[in-house]
């Protein structure tokens, strides 16, 4: 009897720790369902972590964390083909106006600032324009925001001496330029843009210039040769033609188009 009452004992002792385990986990099932409707205690309605959260920007201290401006691509935009003319005033205020289309050469138009940082790296080596390693046919060109916008002090102490510089709004505007350092190449005798685009310093623009050239001296003799190659064939036909005429062999005549059995060897031959 006593046996029994120890094996009871020992029975209702283990499921009350396993009741006791189920609580447990009950309860810890609900805590984390309370948590992720929001914490909301006493009865009151539970607000989800995002609805809680503020819908417009927040204000972060620089004691969480710090934030550096984002560098962004050139947007996309469609190209442009036609060129323009750069009208403005020099850093001696004195009107200014230089011609890009309509010209025997190329034009490379440098858009810069004189506040940007990785500007000044192309200011210094505008200085020497002998050293740049430019085309022959490539005149250099800086142009500044209006007297508006940059100050005419600063942009003529940085200027180099031998190449014009002319300040202007309008040029930006109507070459849609989207930020300083840029540059735009213009083929003065097709009025047309040959490139575009943008770099950290000056062999970088000038492996991007040269990169235009060569597709452009490219597709100029693939012109040259397509060209060639029609003329060698008309002058060809023409000489052909001279030949038949002078045997007595006119347009028309059966011996251009051969026997009609000479394709078919089955054909009975006329003796």
């Amino acid at each position: 009897m006593t046996a029994v009452v120890v094996a009871l004992a020992i029975v209702v002792a283990v499921l009350t720790l396993l009741v006791l385990g189920l609580l447990r986990s009950h309860a810890e099932i609900l805590r984390r369902l309370h948590d992720l409707d929001g914490g909301a205690d006493d009865g009151a309605p539970a607000a989800s972590s995002r609805s809680a959260a503020p819908s417009g920007p927040r204000t972060v201290g620089r004691d969480e964390f710090q934030t550096f401006p984002q560098v962004h691509a050139p947007p996309e935009r469609e190209g442009f083909t036609d060129s323009h003319d750069l009208v403005g005033v020099g850093v001696d205020d004195d009107a200014l106006s230089i011609r890009v289309d309509d010209v025997d050469h190329r034009t490379l138009v440098a858009f810069l600032s004189g506040t940007c940082l990785t500007c000044q790296r192309f200011w210094d080596a505008f200085r020497k324009p002998s050293k740049l390693g430019l085309p022959r046919d490539v005149r250099l060109v800086v142009v500044t925001k209006g007297p508006d916008q940059e100050s005419p002090s600063a942009i003529a102490r940085v200027a180099p001496p031998k190449v014009p510089v002319i300040m202007t709004n309008e040029a930006w505007e109507a070459y849609d330029v989207p930020g300083s350092p840029y540059f735009v190449l213009v083929d003065g005798r097709s009025g047309t843009v040959q490139g575009e685009g943008t770099g950290i310093d000056w062999p970088q623009v000038k492996g991007l210039l040269t990169q235009v050239t060569d597709d452009a001296a490219y597709a100029d003799e693939l012109e040259t040769r397509r060209v060639s190659k029609y003329r060698a064939d008309d002058e060809r036909e023409r000489r052909v033609d001279d030949e038949l005429m002078a045997a007595g062999i006119a347009p028309g005549d059966p011996s251009l188009y051969g026997d009609p059995h000479d394709d078919d060897p089955t054909a009975e031959r006329n003796p």
